[in-house]
């Protein structure tokens, strides 16, 4: 595997070259409607800790095609968002993109693109960096609110555990 040069390719450092990967956190919802704002609240709850200049935290609100540029210069991407998955509030799911089925339906504008359309689009262009989702099962995501349901809110804690974990996993702290 060769090392990326800054700039391009969609190859990740080799584990053990002594360079550390570069990292997007990115938190995806609306605050304004209560648990689908999870993800914007975990990012602010990881703005704790002091990460080195590889890994970056990005609040994205509600996900758009213009963080496509942004693909380009990272190997790793760690997306926090909710996911309604039938379970219980709180549940928590972790999987890549390629574990997920999903079928094609024709979108009429930008407006309506999902962060799997992002990904795609983002691939289009050459940018494919390795990705990562923390999905949370919301209680409510129909309720104007910027605060997070019990139950959801009660899990920041284990996500940013999962986080951490997965940057060590991957070698970038």
């Amino acid at each position: 595997m060769a090392e990326k040069e800054s700039g391009g390719g969609d190859t990740p450092p080799p584990y053990g070259s002594g360079l550390r990967p570069k990292v997007l956190i990115l938190g995806v919802g609306n605050l304004l409607i209560r648990d689908e704002g999870f993800g914007v609240h975990a990012i602010k709850s990881l703005e704790d800790f002091s990460f080195p200049e590889n890994i970056k935290l990005l609040d994205a609100g509600t996900i758009s095609h213009q963080l496509i540029p942004l693909f380009h210069s990272i190997d790793y991407l760690i997306v926090i968002d909710v996911i309604e998955a039938g379970d219980k509030p709180g549940s928590i799911f972790k999987f890549s993109p390629d574990d997920m089925k999903f079928r094609s339906e024709r979108m009429l504008s930008l407006h309506q693109m999902g962060l799997i359309d992002i990904l795609q689009m983002a691939e289009l262009t050459g940018a494919k960096p390795k990705t990562i989702i923390i999905g949370i099962q919301p209680k409510d995501i129909s309720s104007w609110s910027l605060e997070l349901s019990d139950e959801v809110k009660a899990v920041i804690p284990r996500v940013k555990d999962l986080v951490l974990e997965e940057l060590k996993k991957i070698k970038a702290i």
